[in-house]
């Protein structure tokens, strides 16, 4: 059976091409395995068994495929029957369009399907449809593609987006799987001219038309920040960065704008309104009715929302039920125009947040930023941005050619100097730098590599951890064992960042899994620590590796090199922060707090411990100190010919003095939390000592039981720095 269903065996014609795929007819292969697979019998292989069958899709299940449950006509037969008019359009139905469509695009950013959201609109499936009748609508609309396809370009490449954040699913829908190397910015000059188009338009108006054109040219300007934002942030670099700063700066100035003019919040307020009047009519007969069909009317509330979204021209909700692709059918669950606007707002102030990383400057400067911006708990797009603009493997394979991607984004990334571009100059098409880019220069030669060009200083790369362990840059300068270390814990740092811009329910989850790096990281730390090379590179360098004798034997411990110790602080910080995400994320019981606080104090004890042992060494980062590169001492004054004079101490330089004051910061820090980790033990001893908290009563497990549970994931991978603790401790 394993032999008949490879692809290699298939039976039947020629391929058919479609839509850009190729498809291959399978009807005699399915034939030939009926015929095999008596009833009750199911395919069994080393990579298909029981557990896959009960979670696979049965195509063809109204209840388990969605693309057989429902029916609706095709896009050509509600074109047919007036279902998105072109002609006569007013500028009231053109704004509600408008409207609807950045709402559909917010309720796509939390996890709906753009196939039932953005594209529901007939005039997104059409949207050559409107060039001739209505050019301000035919051009939101391109500007909507635009930015959907950045949006899914920017989630792919942050890589920290899961199935619950958000649906990629784009098969069969007008807009390209996946564009190289960037979304181009064609859709700009569109935007610009339907803007002037409408303050033009705005300006021969009457008051009330008036008012609604310079609502439209407020939704165009704010498509156009927006698509400018996400541009600059693929560019990952500096220049595009400031750019993407600028743009959102804008647009959210521009999204105030659109909501002051929405017709869906006015009609909100009057529906508010309405009711509150219902309410102080009726008295307290009508308020005791209201509490007793509280319910029934939040669902009532929720359905018409959610059907008030398809009430402007040209949307279907079902109209692409059948693209949804193998998957159980969903309700289209679109945000209201109050919620979805709240989401907007803030998702540009947390994209603006995570260009905060252009500032960054160290390794310990781009922890802090990725701990600060991991709480604010921001939207898919937001964290895939911000992910995006740090890692470093995502750097070499975005961009093909600087020097062309450069010429591509001089107009779009005009904010770069000064302001966004929203003169009545249109913004040339650089579409053919960006094809340059990605295919080669003129003369057919291939593109510049990336790594021509260097990376951002705050890139997850070998630089910024090479000056986090005071090690060279230069291969070869410590020894291979220390190449190979740093190679390593760029790969570790990266995943621990990754882990921390997933989404809060699997954040703490990585955090756990990111254990088994750090023990083999330590490993490679101690190898690097014994190498000759390197024991000869610190001679050289002048390192001086004395930890204080007070503190070491105070803990007890041995710390037998600096990156060792270095690794040892790094995987403290971790498993502290594994622990206390169990609050945040209220995993633990009132009678385990003593216990969970116990143990991190703990841990920020050793990462005290060894911040101070580092900042013991001294060590000039990157290579040789400047005593070992001062000038000979001079000949000593009369009376002291044979002695020369000493030489003075070398001030160290800005990499190493940032790296020491860090250290002491963190000492002075996780001091601070170790001490109030104590505090809060003593409180929950005291409170159960005074019978506030009683004693639980452990009906399944008991309480050395619980604490294997809690802590299983720091004995579970072979860590040896720091040591776990025990029950018995």
């Amino acid at each position: 059976m394993e032999d008949r269903i490879g692809v290699s065996k298939v039976v039947g014609g020629s391929h058919m091409q479609g839509g850009g795929a190729s498809y291959v007819p399978i009807t005699g292969l399915l034939e030939r395995v009926r015929q095999d697979l008596p009833l009750g019998e199911m395919v069994h292989t080393d990579t298909f068994s029981l557990f896959e069958a009960m979670s696979a899709v049965e195509l063809g299940n109204v209840k388990m495929d969605a693309a057989m449950s429902g029916s609706c006509k095709s896009v050509e037969e509600l074109i047919q029957e007036g279902a998105a008019p072109v002609e006569g359009l007013t500028p009231a139905q053109t704004l509600l369009i408008m409207e609807r469509l950045l709402v559909m695009e917010a309720s796509w950013h939390n996890g709906a399907a753009l196939a039932q959201t953005v594209f529901a609109s007939l005039y997104m499936l059409r949207p050559d449809r409107l060039r001739d009748n209505s050019p301000l609508l035919h051009a939101y609309c391109e500007g909507v593609k635009a930015t959907c396809i950045a949006v899914r370009w920017l989630v792919m490449h942050g890589a920290v987006a899961e199935e619950e954040d958000i649906n990629c699913w784009v098969q069969g829908l007008p807009i390209p799987d996946m564009p190289v190397p960037l979304p181009d910015a064609r859709c700009l000059p569109l935007l610009d001219q339907a803007t002037q188009s409408a303050k033009g338009l705005a300006k021969g108006a009457t008051a009330p038309e008036a008012d609604v054109y310079k609502a439209i040219a407020a939704h165009l300007e704010f498509r156009r920040d927006l698509h400018g934002a996400l541009l600059g942030l693929g560019l990952k670099s500096e220049g595009g960065v400031v750019g993407a700063v600028a743009h959102l700066t804008s647009a959210q100035a521009r999204l105030q704008q659109v909501m002051g003019a929405s017709p869906g919040l006015q009609q909100q307020q009057r529906s508010i309104a309405d009711s509150q009047n219902g309410k102080d009519a009726s008295g307290a007969a009508s308020t005791q009715k209201e509490g007793q069909g509280c319910e029934a009317k939040q669902q009532q509330r929720q359905q018409q929302r959610q059907e008030s979204a398809f009430d402007a021209p040209g949307f279907v909700e079902n109209v692409n039920k059948y693209l949804l692709g193998p998957a159980p059918p969903r309700a289209a669950v679109v945000m209201s125009t109050e919620a979805a606007y709240a989401y907007l707002k803030s998702m540009l102030g947390h994209l603006q947040q995570a260009t905060d990383v252009m500032h960054v400057r160290g390794y310990r400067a781009l922890v802090q930023h990725i701990e600060r911006f991991a709480r604010l708990r921001a939207g898919v797009v937001a964290r895939s941005a911000a992910h995006y603009l740090i890692a470093g493997k995502a750097w070499g394979p975005a961009m093909a050619s600087a020097t062309a991607l450069r010429q591509a984004t001089e107009a779009e990334g005009a904010a770069a100097s000064g302001t966004p571009n929203n003169s009545s100059q249109p913004t040339p098409d650089n579409s053919k730098h960006r094809d340059q880019a990605a295919s080669g220069d003129k003369d057919g030669s291939s593109a510049n590599p990336a790594q021509d060009v260097p990376p951002p200083p705050w890139v997850l790369d070998r630089p910024i951890m090479s000056e986090a362990c005071a090690l060279p840059e230069a291969p070869g300068a410590a020894g291979p064992e220390a190449d190979l270390f740093l190679d390593q814990i760029v790969i570790a740092s990266s995943n621990w960042a990754q882990s921390m811009l997933l989404n809060s329910c699997r954040q703490r989850r990585r955090l756990r899994r990111g254990l088994d790096d750090w023990a083999n990281i330590y490993q490679h730390a101690l190898n690097a620590d014994m190498s000759e090379e390197f024991v000869a590179f610190t001679k050289r360098a002048q390192w001086a590796w004395t930890p204080p004798k007070d503190e070491v034997e105070a803990m007890n411990e041995f710390y037998p090199g600096p990156l060792s110790t270095w690794v040892e602080c790094q995987t403290a910080a971790s498993e502290a922060l594994h622990l206390l995400l169990g609050f945040e994320l209220d995993l633990y019981q009132p009678s385990e707090y003593a216990m969970v606080y116990w143990y991190c104090s703990v841990l920020l004890g050793v990462q005290r411990i060894t911040s101070q042992v580092m900042h013991s060494y001294r060590c000039p980062a990157g290579g040789a100190s400047k005593a070992s590169m001062a000038l000979p001492a001079k000949p000593g004054k009369k009376g002291n010919k044979g002695r020369a004079a000493t030489p003075p101490s070398p001030l160290p330089d800005a990499s190493t003095a940032r790296r020491q004051a860090g250290l002491i910061m963190d000492a002075v820090r996780t001091e601070l939390l170790s001490s109030m980790c104590l505090g809060l033990v003593r409180l929950q001893l005291a409170l159960k000592v005074a019978g506030i908290v009683p004693d639980p009563i452990l009906t399944f497990n008991s309480q050395r039981e619980r604490f294997d549970q809690r802590f299983a994931a720091f004995h579970t991978p072979p860590l040896v720095r720091p040591e776990p603790m025990g029950y018995g401790e």
